[in-house]
């Protein structure tokens, strides 16, 4: 079998009628899926880019006489044996690696590719993804770009999740298909990474901060666009997520957050200003009850789901977070949707929205495409032409070879916006939001059987007993804070918790004010 896919866009279009995708948070490929094929080779005679123990990165060290070295610190299993003198060293299994939380910004990025913080925009080096290691220490001994952390070991950045620890992830991509050269759309954060899922463009957003909110048209509004204008009845869309994101703070009323709605915090719908207008509420709806449409076998056109980003509940896998509860959140989204009616007609697409400052050992490659056909700058005078560091990208349906390794063909990665591709491919809609989806391949070639396969991996997570922080707050958790400020007006106390505070503000976003009398 080739190891570069052509388009299947004429199976893509009768066999699909239903696309999900699950995004989780701040996982390099390398981090998850490194060591997938490792001691194994992979079906078809494809080849698989994975890891290897001659991989390493640079940190600087002083000996013990004072002398400054540079020490080679080599990729690592998580949780591998160990040993000093001929005698094994404790070195346990932990599923809250790296922790504390890297740097994840557009300079820490720089630094891990290019070990600088500061790259030429139109002519840059080619990334040699050396930095990782210098780069967790400078952020835990002197604060990231973003935000600072308490120091633990930086090597800590080398060890990567094993298959055995990564069940249902790894079971997914050895039972279906796994892209290992599928990159973020930028080499950089959070929010303008999702912004690139949804709109194809984080409109001139690089980091975070200072603009997490995005003006753009989304994929969302291509397809309501369609129904509404075209009178397409077969399509519809749907954003799910149970974030509750509830805290140590005594609950009132069992969640409910009375006058202002709806229980759940979107992400998507915070950040996508074009999806605040109330039109939009019915879109928006809880994971249980995607879940309850999966036995019903009437789930839309296009899904898109949210893990729950804080609280209790968190399952995004965003570090330090505990990446079991992440699995399981993948295991029962992957069998709600493997035995509902329609998931010989379903695409699942299991993704991250970037690395996190994760190690991965793959150069990111230059020559994107800048989403504006004006190749205007954007933060930080970046022109959109690199992209950045693989995250994983794992693809299920049954007309999908067991075992397949997903690359396009051509010169061009898969990326965010290859899914936006798929969607417009898949229900024929009209134009690209972008120059940059215009550009990206389809995932189409990954429906290699002529007919669905009858045979599908049974998965099971492993159990997780780490108790959760329900109060942890993380830089994203600030971001949004922020921002709910930003377009409320309703500035969060000083002693009012984060959480509680988007809980309760969220929705006044969405909310109709009565007409003024005159």
């Amino acid at each position: 079998m080739s190891q570069y896919l052509s388009d299947q866009t004429e199976r893509l279009q009768k066999n699909i009628k239903h696309i999900v995708v699950l995004m989780l948070e701040n996982r390099s490929f390398d981090n998850l899926l490194g060591w997938l094929y490792y001691d194994q080779k992979p079906n078809n005679n494809q080849e698989f880019e994975g890891l290897n123990y001659g991989l390493w990165n640079p940190l600087n060290n002083i000996d013990s006489d004072g002398i400054p070295f540079i020490e080679k610190v080599g990729i690592e299993q998580n949780g591998e044996k160990k040993y000093s003198y001929g005698k094994e060293v404790p070195n346990p299994e932990n599923f809250c690696l790296p922790c504390p939380d890297p740097g994840e910004g557009f300079k820490d990025t720089n630094h891990q590719l290019f070990s600088h913080y500061n790259v030429a925009q139109e002519y840059p080096p080619d990334p040699v993804n050396m930095g990782f290691v210098q780069n967790y220490q400078n952020a835990m001994l002197y604060g990231t770009y973003s935000f600072g952390s308490q120091p633990s070991n930086p090597r800590d950045i080398m060890k990567c999740y094993t298959p055995a620890q990564t069940p249902i992830l790894s079971g997914l991509a050895k039972g279906f298909a796994v892209c290992d050269h599928y990159h973020c759309s930028i080499p950089s954060q959070t929010l303008p990474n999702r912004s690139f899922v949804h709109a194809a463009t984080s409109g001139g957003n690089v980091n975070n901060t200072p603009n997490a909110d995005c003006s753009s048209k989304t994929i969302y509004q291509q397809i309501q666009e369609a129904i509404d204008t075209q009178n397409r009845t077969d399509l519809s869309w749907g954003i799910f997520g149970n974030n509750l994101m509830s805290t140590s703070e005594k609950k009132k009323e069992e969640d409910k957050l009375g006058e202002f709605g709806k229980d759940y915090f979107s992400l998507t719908r915070l950040c996508m200003t074009g999806l605040h207008d109330p039109k939009f509420d019915s879109n928006f709806d809880s994971l249980d009850s995607f879940f309850q449409k999966c036995q019903k076998g009437t789930i839309p056109s296009y899904s898109f789901l949210e893990p729950t980003y804080g609280g209790e509940g968190q399952n995004d896998q965003h570090p330090p977070t505990d990446i079991r509860t992440g699995e399981k959140l993948i295991a029962d989204v992957y069998n709600a949707v493997k035995n509902s009616k329609v998931f010989e007609n379903t695409l699942l697409i299991v993704t991250y929205d970037e690395h996190g400052g994760c190690y991965d050992h793959v150069p990111p490659p230059g020559e994107a495409v800048n989403p504006d056909p004006n190749n205007t700058p954007g933060q930080d005078g970046f022109l959109f032409n690199r992209f950045g560091v693989r995250v994983p990208c794992v693809l299920i349906n049954p007309y999908i070879s067991e075992g397949l390794i997903a690359r396009p063909s051509g010169y061009v990665p898969y990326d965010h916006t290859s899914i936006i591709k798929t969607v417009q491919e898949c229900f024929q809609l009209d134009g690209n939001l972008t120059e940059r989806d215009k550009a990206a391949p389809s995932l189409s070639g990954v429906l290699t059987e002529s007919v669905p396969r009858t045979t599908f991996p049974d998965l099971t997570p492993l159990s997780c007993d780490t108790k959760v922080d329900v109060d942890h707050v993380n830089d994203l958790h600030r971001v949004m804070a922020k921002t709910v400020e930003k377009l409320t007006g309703t500035k969060k106390p000083d002693q009012e918790k984060t959480l509680t505070y988007l809980q309760k503000n969220f929705n006044k976003l969405f909310i109709k004010k009565p007409a003024k009398s005159s």
